[in-house]
């Protein structure tokens, strides 16, 4: 685990295999396995991610969750690891040969990203830059970048802003910019088009 000295980390909180980009929050009792959080991120109270790698200035909320893993659901019978998976991952099996890869692929949380509370996201979803998820939704699908999404499943409710405001943002990449830059700037994050129009 790399932790940078400017991060946070609360009690009970548990990190393994995870690369923190600097100046990270992460709340109490919340895990990070296997992920990489970017610079000025933060995880809050209870949250428990795996298998994720999390971009530059994300907020996340409490109680969020990925969700690794699958089952067969279409064509096989049982849908029960004994019988698809050779190894023996709940004691037994019925197979000398696995017929079903149970991984998820990793799940991608973009830059600027805002995810309310108790949100769960399926492993392999890709959160676009900009995007924001409402508390309680569970995510099953990529999101377009700078949406806003919600619901079970979570779906489209609108953009954030419009299409020409949205590719000048992706464009400016400004969650790359260094901190004296920002600094020195911050007053034009206050407005987007002040921002895109004076922000070089």
């Amino acid at each position: 685990m790399e932790i940078s000295k400017k991060s946070i980390m609360l009690p009970k909180s548990y990190v393994r295999g995870t690369k923190l980009g600097g100046r990270n929050y992460i709340g109490k009792n919340t895990t990070l396995k296997n992920c990489s959080l970017g610079f000025g991120s933060y995880v809050n109270n209870g949250s428990d991610l795996t298998d994720a790698d999390i971009g530059k200035y994300t907020s996340i909320g409490a109680d969020v969750k990925t969700v690794i893993g699958k089952h067969p659901v279409e064509k096989q019978v049982a849908m029960h690891p004994a019988f698809t998976s050779a190894k023996d991952t709940v004691g037994f099996s019925y197979v000398k040969e696995t017929t079903f890869d149970p991984s998820s692929k990793r799940t991608e949380i973009g830059n600027d990203v805002w995810i309310g509370n108790s949100v769960l996201i399926m492993g392999g979803v890709k959160i676009a830059d900009g995007s924001v998820i409402g508390a309680g939704s569970v995510v099953t699908k990529d999101t377009e970048p700078y949406s806003i999404n919600a619901g079970v499943p979570a779906k489209p409710l609108r953009s954030r802003f419009d299409r020409d405001t949205i590719e000048k943002l992706e464009r400016s990449k400004w969650w790359d910019r260094d901190e004296d830059w920002i600094r020195n700037n911050i007053e034009l994050f206050g407005d987007v088009e002040v921002f895109l129009n004076d922000g070089k």
